[in-house]
């Protein structure tokens, strides 16, 4: 018995060796997100035990304003756009990240002037004190230096010093939080919440921030700054919208339904979308890949690569929501059992927004940034209409499944603005298998909505389960075949 364990083991080692870098650095972002996101779920029940609903609640606006202050403050300049970067000024890397960190900061305090110049107004429309607005305004921007840094080393597909810093952030986020919220007054539990966990994030980021300096020496570029920043003026509204779009049916379902009905979708898509963990990791080898096989126009490797990657991905999807009951049960309880009949439509969800992802590669190749605009934008506004009647006419579960049909326009929007592009720009040359990846798209909305039909069923449910193990284990040297071909190359 011990002899078949080690050889399992030193079997395992051995193709974990065989592995190409990209394929290493996937695995690696994937364990270090799913870490970041274990620790956040971890805590969260802490937090809702040491402070109270309203400053639960305080916390709670605290973090939604940032995240919306911070796609001002930053134009995240560390996302699609930064590849772009990394291989218009390949010989200037250190230069580039330094200039941008530069660019963020001086973006950052015009908006801090804005708000000095106003504070009273702004302190009221924001409903927190100057000193939380400042120490918001520290986190975005010293964060930012973090995600930079990050962003390159995803994008050199290096993932050791990556693994150690991020996840050391999360864990200092969660736990310095909770012990200064036990040595606070318990009237002051909010604000040591945000206080400890700003001033831990700063001093780990505020580290990054210096070595981004120093190693680049460079804070103004009018070069690197004017194409920067004009790329990514033009995707302002795709990333607002997509903030409207994944927050927008909470707030509406508290707003005309009511809290617990909020709450019990929110953990349903918050269940669902810790999945969103792997295709945003997956797109972050995937990305620094399609870059190079269209640098060197080999055009044929992406289409199967791809195939694989839409069905992996559509069977693990398949997985959750057959498995959504026992989900449900175990991170939340039998208080949010009925959450599990928006788990199907939220998670099939999750397809499009990857496809969205990978399609979105392409746009950002050949700098057709506006294409992304109009397609969140529409997304958006589709999300907020579909929202209000579906909500009103048939309660909070049809939001999961207005959520669906908007991500499913969303998808569709990128892939005709990419096939477009292939148009102008590869002579009509096709980097994806259409067919395939509609095809595998109608079998898991099919799969979605007979599943809601067969939960009150387990027997059945686990022959379902079993089957897709089965496809997915007599699949598995098909897939590894056409995920060989993600062989790593100089970036």
């Amino acid at each position: 018995m011990a002899k078949k364990v080690r050889d399992t083991i030193y079997n395992f080692l051995d193709k974990y060796r065989n592995m190409s870098i990209p394929a290493k650095a996937g695995l690696w972002f994937t364990i270090s997100a799913f870490m970041q996101r274990a620790v956040a779920f971890l805590s969260t029940p802490i937090f809702t035990r040491l402070l109270t609903t309203e400053q639960y609640g305080v916390v709670s606006v605290f973090n939604t304003w940032e995240q919306l202050i911070a796609i001002l403050c930053t134009f995240n300049l560390f996302y699609g756009g930064f590849n772009n970067g990394m291989r218009d000024y390949k010989d200037r890397r250190d230069e580039y990240v330094s200039a941008i960190q530069g660019l963020i900061t001086v973006i950052t305090v015009v908006w801090l002037i804005v708000y000095g110049v106003g504070i009273s107004f702004w302190s009221e429309l924001l409903e927190m004190r100057p000193h939380l607005v400042l120490l918001m305004f520290l986190q975005i921007v010293t964060g930012a230096a973090l995600s930079l840094w990050a962003a390159r080393e995803r994008f050199e597909f290096k993932y050791k010093a990556l693994m150690v810093i991020t996840v050391t952030n999360t864990f200092l986020g969660a736990v310095v939080p909770i012990i200064a919220i036990l040595l606070s007054p318990p009237e002051n539990g909010a604000e040591a919440r945000i206080i400890s966990h700003a001033v831990s994030v700063a001093c780990v980021c505020g580290c990054v921030y210096i070595y981004n300096l120093k190693k680049g020496r460079t804070f103004f570029s009018k070069e690197l700054w004017k194409a920067a920043f004009l790329f990514n003026l033009p995707l302002l509204p795709h990333y607002l919208s997509t903030m409207i779009l994944n927050h927008s049916d909470r707030i509406m379902i508290g707003k005309m339904v009511g809290a617990s009905e909020a709450g019990i979708y929110s953990v349903a898509y918050s269940a669902a979308m810790i999945l969103n963990i792997l295709s945003t990791s997956i797109n972050h080898s995937f990305a620094p890949w399609i870059y190079g096989e269209i640098d060197k126009r080999d055009y044929s490797r992406i289409a199967k690569v791809g195939n694989a990657m839409f069905s992996g991905m559509a069977l693990i999807l398949m997985m959750l929501i057959a498995f959504a009951p026992e989900c449900i049960l175990i991170f939340a309880g039998t208080k949010y059992t009925e959450a599990v009949k928006i788990i199907p439509s939220v998670t099939a969800s999750l397809y499009f927004i990857f496809m969205y992802q990978i399609f979105a590669n392409v746009e950002f190749y050949y700098k057709r940034n506006k294409f992304i605009a109009y397609a969140s934008m529409s997304g958006a506004v589709l999300n907020l209409i579909l929202n209000y009647f579906g909500i009103k006419r048939f309660g909070y579960i049809a939001a999961g499944y207005t959520t669906l049909l908007c991500y499913i326009v969303f998808g569709l929007s990128h892939f005709f603005f990419m096939r477009r592009i292939c148009n102008e720009e590869l002579n009509g040359i096709r980097l994806f298998d259409a067919k395939s990846i509609f095809g595998i798209a109608t079998g898991l909305i099919l799969f979605s909505i007979i599943m809601v039909f067969v939960y009150p069923y387990p027997v059945i449910r686990y022959i379902i389960l079993l089957t897709i193990v089965i496809v997915a284990v007599s699949n598995r040297k098909k897939a590894m075949k056409y995920l060989k071909m993600f062989k790593k190359k100089e970036r």
